[in-house]
């Protein structure tokens, strides 16, 4: 055996301690029925990611009042273009206790944009998500501090880590035209949907927070974010310790809340709420038109269009590595693998997929990039129980760039 030292050691004992308390834990009846459940085992055989939940670096006292911008954006497959359909900004008073969701309607006016005249849902699509957070700052009168970015891909995968089928949740909350007053009755069932979450979750986050950071440090590796998973951490931990007293909605323009109706979405209630929407669906003029608004018409599958997308570029590896970034960043970012429903194609998929862009990364000498995309499939998929093959690939493509890395470093 490596001799270790006394701090590796240290490190070694308290992360080997963890990974037992934890998997004690799951043996508890609390469990039963919820996320934490489909956990059972896994963690422990992680001791990367351990660290990574256990060893964080001491921060400064948290601000009294912290706003994040939640944006959910409505792309296709490789649209560069895409609104922001969904936009809700959550107050945290962290030391109160206190959390308040304020909601605003796609459809509301910016006045940022053609003399405000122009929906907001459309400010991302002209001048991204920099002139989003202006409209909403504006509009709110506040200053954002964090932003969290989800597509379609991403807003599945957590979906399915919270215990949801994810195709059929994102169906739901994307859904307005099954609604008389359509969009504030989603942007309402989205802000309940989340203020549920936070609290059916709370309880679990509490009672075990290490098995809640893990759930925080996977969901912060597949959105789009400028929050350090430090701070989310912290956060949380305020949370734990000072509860949560009172947790508000909020719609603007305010009006708005006085027509819309409270849609419980749980995990056990999503195909009777499904049911439910496609009969008002077919009740009004949109009957022809399928609920599944994520699906694309004459699309193929997104299982085939990914396998074509890696099949037809592998061609070009070596060739024209700098076609291959170009071409499919965009793809790859938006992580389209999550919304192939075989949970062993979707990994496979995602898998081919990150070693097509290392290896047209790796060719161009961009070691570091290289790197950041093999240790996003590890650490994306933290929480799953990998395939052996892929994992011992991906870290043999991370090992090989340390080395690169190395050795350049050297000859400096």
């Amino acid at each position: 055996m490596e001799n270790l030292k006394p701090h590796s050691k240290l490190k070694k004992s308290l992360i080997v301690t963890f990974a037992v308390v934890i998997l004690l834990s799951f043996q508890s009846p609390a469990f039963a029925d919820n996320w934490f459940d489909s956990w059972k085992g896994k963690i422990v055989y992680y001791h990367e990611l351990l660290e990574k939940l256990i060893f964080l670096p001491d921060l400064p006292p948290a601000k009294k009042k912290i706003d994040i911008l939640i944006l959910g954006l409505d792309g296709r497959r490789g649209q560069k273009n895409r609104r922001a359909d969904a936009i809700h900004c959550f107050t945290l008073y962290p030391y109160q206790g206190k959390i308040k969701i304020v909601s605003i309607p796609r459809g509301t006016m910016s006045e940022k944009i053609m003399e405000g005249k122009e929906i907001i849902a459309d400010t991302y699509a002209i001048g991204g998500k920099e002139l989003t957070i202006e409209s909403v700052e504006e509009y709110l009168n506040l200053k954002v501090d964090y932003y969290v970015i989800v597509g379609f891909s991403e807003a599945q995968a957590l979906f399915e880590k919270l215990g949801y089928h994810g195709e059929k949740t994102l169906q739901l909350l994307r859904s307005r035209k099954a609604y008389g007053i359509g969009d504030p009755q989603r942007s309402h069932n989205q802000a309940l949907f989340m203020a549920n979450e936070i609290m059916r979750n709370y309880p679990y986050f509490k009672k075990y927070p290490t098995v809640g950071r893990a759930l925080l440090f996977v969901a912060h590796e597949i959105v789009e974010t400028n929050m350090p998973f430090e701070v989310m951490v912290q956060i949380s931990d305020l949370y734990i310790e000072n509860g949560i007293k009172d947790l508000a909605l909020i719609m603007k323009p305010s009006h708005h809340m006085k027509s819309v109706k409270d849609i419980i979405i749980t995990p056990e209630t999503v195909n009777t709420v499904l049911k439910q929407q496609k009969k008002l669906l077919e009740k009004s003029k949109e009957a022809m038109k399928n609920i599944e608004e994520t699906k694309e018409k004459d699309a193929p599958p997104m299982s085939q269009y990914l396998s074509g997308v890696i099949n037809y570029n592998k061609r070009y590896l070596g060739k024209n590595d700098r076609r291959i970034i170009s071409k499919n960043i965009l793809k790859y970012e938006q992580h389209l693998w999550y919304q192939v429903n075989n949970k062993k194609l979707s990994e496979k998929l995602h898998y081919e997929f990150t070693d097509l862009m290392y290896q047209a990364y790796f060719n161009l000498g961009q070691y570091k990039k290289a790197r950041e995309i093999a240790q996003s499939f590890i650490d994306e998929r933290s929480l799953d129980l990998i395939n052996l093959k892929y994992k011992e690939k991906v870290g043999k493509m991370i090992m090989n760039c340390e080395e690169q890395l190395y050795a350049n470093s050297s000859k400096k």
